[in-house]
C-alpha cells in the first residue's frame, strides 16, 4: 500500500486564496454532472468540473506544490473540487480505477471527519480531516470517507480530490 500524509500542503500565505478560488467553482451533484459532461460517475456529493478547465491558474497552483514534492515529482492528477455536507449520504467503502488518488482538505479541522483505509475490510488507518492535510493512496486501496459535516462548502467537508492515470473521457468512479 502506498500511503504519503503531508500536513500544511501549501503555503499558509496561499491556503486562503486557494479556498477562495475553489469556493468560486460551480458544483454539481451526480445527476448534473453527468448529464452536463456526459459522463457516468457515481460519487456522493458535488462536485466541479476538472480544475484544469474551469480554473487553469488554480491547477497549475496546485500541482506546482504537488511537483515540489520529491514523491510526486513529475505527476500529473486530474483534481476537482468536492463538498459532502452534514446530511450527505453515508460513504461506501470502494477502490478507485486510478493507481493513485488524493485528497487535500480545505476547510477548518474537524476530526470528527477523515478518511479510512481499508486492509479488506478492516481499517488500517484512519486519517483525520485537518486543515491543509494532504494524503495519497494507492487507489486500489479500499477506502472512504466518514463525518461529513456542515451546511455549504464555506463550512463543510470541502476536499480537493486528486487521480492520477485518469483518462478523461473513459467512465470511472471518482467516489470520494
Amino acid at each position: 500500500m502506498i500511503l504519503i500524509q503531508r500536513d500544511n500542503f501549501f503555503p499558509t500565505e496561499a491556503l486562503e486564496n486557494i479556498i477562495k478560488e475553489v469556493l468560486k467553482l460551480p458544483l454539481y451533484d451526480k445527476q448534473e454532472y453527468n448529464a452536463k459532461f456526459k459522463r457516468e460517475e457515481n460519487w456522493p456529493g458535488v462536485r466541479s468540473d476538472l480544475l484544469q478547465i474551469v480554473n487553469p491558474e488554480l491547477n497549475t497552483v496546485i500541482h506546482n506544490n504537488l511537483e515540489a514534492l520529491p514523491w510526486l515529482k513529475g505527476l500529473k492528477f486530474n483534481i476537482f473540487a468536492h463538498y459532502r455536507a452534514k446530511d450527505s449520504a453515508k460513504s461506501e467503502i470502494h477502490c478507485d480505477l486510478e493507481s493513485l488518488a488524493g485528497l487535500i482538505y480545505l476547510n477548518p479541522t474537524n476530526t470528527s471527519s477523515g478518511t479510512y483505509i481499508y486492509n479488506a475490510t478492516e481499517i488500517i488507518n484512519d486519517i483525520k480531516y485537518v486543515q491543509n492535510r494532504l494524503i495519497v493512496y494507492s487507489g486500489a486501496q479500499p477506502h472512504h470517507s466518514y463525518g461529513h459535516f456542515g451546511d455549504s462548502p464555506e463550512n463543510g467537508r470541502l476536499t480537493l480530490n486528486l487521480f492520477l492515470g485518469a483518462v478523461w473521457g473513459e467512465t470511472s468512479d471518482y467516489s470520494k
